[in-house]
């Protein structure tokens, strides 16, 4: 299953060398954030896709629903510390449409 913050985002860019060793988080995040049908939790999702072997630092640009932007330089991060980063503010979105819909 495709990770649940994906929902609360608009745009996933992925920019990455190919082969390069220093790419292996980015390559690995976005096989599991495709592998599982990322459409269907969020069909509005725009993915881009940069693989360049002239990219030195590999990164991960996140657009959330409400606008905010984050990127995260993954070169010498785990897939779970990517994961995690990115999270943290779909979890704050989480939990004000909760709060919204519970009122």
């Amino acid at each position: 299953m495709a990770p649940a913050f994906l929902a609360f985002v608009d745009k996933l860019a992925i920019n990455f060398a190919p082969i390069a060793k220093s790419s292996r988080s980015a390559r690995t995040f976005l096989f599991q954030i495709t592998a599982d049908g990322h459409k269907d939790l969020n069909p509005k999702l725009a993915l881009a896709v940069n693989q360049n072997d002239s990219i030195r630092k590999p990164s991960i640009e996140v657009t959330y629903r409400d606008k905010k932007h984050l990127v995260i330089e993954s070169g010498s991060l785990k897939v779970a510390d990517i994961m995690r980063d990115i999270q943290k503010h779909a979890k704050k979105l989480q939990l004000e449409e909760d709060t919204k819909n519970s009122s």
